[in-house]
């Protein structure tokens, strides 16, 4: 098998020639879209060789750092951003090159990041003193939510609409294959079950099934510690991702939870950072007994550090390939 069809049998829950692998991390911002974007992928790519090539989505979106939010009412000032608009554009440009280049070896998604967390973008970025984390931000996001729903919820629309639209261009203008979709909001001491499912999901689910009707996949990666997977059963994704070391459901509790094929295993501030290369071929043999050959992705919970040695990264994909291969 080469690499797209291996992809291709893991998200068919086929059997595979060897389990497939892959892992990412943020770019600094030389890296934040365009040609020197599209330049930093492919050097990672070359490097680690990984069987699904992930294009990390920093190039930005217009509101984050151009809205002020005080209190609810001040939603009511987002507009939908347009195709046009150059951040949508840089990255579009930058996933084009990517695909030029590779997108005959290799399938390539780019990642999306969901509107919760875009939301939660703008708070910070209006506000840097006031929110000077994400912690600060969310909570702040959850407090106008509850106290005056209609404008938050108005403005999670229309930023769910600008999503749709712009990873379906990430499909249909520039060539990728699926998104990588980063659901945040799973956290259990963070909101309540009903508050995920008023919230937040029903935008999720706008933007992946706008996805959907041009993309042949989509991965959920479901983020955080101490999340409730539950939130995101019947999410329309083809592969799943979570951190299960974090407080969180096993791989193969998950697994039997969602019904879908793995991506994961290991520990994204580990073994596979840290070293030494025993203990990183020690996780990749634990996962694999865990996991088996068929249906299942190695990859880290979540990404790994940007100044990680790619080394790394290549040795635990070949441990798998010896471990798993077939002749």
């Amino acid at each position: 098998m080469n690499k797209i069809e291996r992809f291709r049998a893991l998200l068919r829950n086929k059997p595979v020639d060897q389990v497939p692998a892959g892992f990412w991390f943020h770019f600094g911002p030389e890296a934040h879209g365009g040609e020197g974007m599209a330049r930093a992928h492919l050097d990672y790519y070359r490097a680690a060789d990984p069987d699904v090539l992930k294009v990390m989505n920093d190039t930005g979106y217009a509101p984050i750092g151009n809205l002020r939010i005080g209190e609810p009412g001040d939603w009511r000032r987002l507009e939908p951003t347009p195709l046009s608009d150059p951040l949508f554009q840089s990255h579009l440009d930058g996933l084009r090159r990517i695909v030029d280049a590779v997108g005959d070896e290799v399938m390539v998604m780019t990642t999306a990041f969901n509107p919760y967390n875009q939301a939660m973008a703008i708070l910070r970025a209006g506000d840097p003193a006031r929110f000077p984390t994400s912690v600060e931000a969310r909570a702040e996001l959850l407090r106008q939510l509850r106290a005056d729903p209609e404008p938050v919820l108005g403005a999670l629309d229309i930023i769910a609409e600008d999503q749709g639209r712009f990873f379906q261009a990430c499909i249909t203008e520039a060539g990728a294959n699926g998104i990588y979709y980063s659901a945040q909001g799973g956290e259990r001491e963070v909101m309540s079950d009903d508050e995920h499912a008023n919230f937040f999901r029903p935008y999720d689910l706008r933007v992946i099934e706008a996805i959907n009707t041009v993309a042949e996949f989509v991965v959920g990666h479901f983020c955080g510690p101490e999340i409730n997977l539950e939130r995101f059963t019947g999410y329309p994704v083809h592969l799943a991702n979570w951190a299960h070391q974090s407080g969180n459901l096993s791989l193969r509790q998950g697994q039997e939870l969602l019904g879908l094929p793995i991506l994961g295993g290991l520990d994204e501030r580990g073994p596979l950072v840290t070293g030494p290369r025993p203990a990183i071929a020690t996780e990749v043999r634990a996962v694999l007994d865990e996991m088996g050959t068929q249906g299942f992705m190695l990859g880290a919970g979540c990404t790994v550090p940007g100044d990680i040695d790619v080394a790394h990264l290549a040795y635990a994909r070949e441990v798998c390939i010896a471990e798993t291969r077939r002749d």
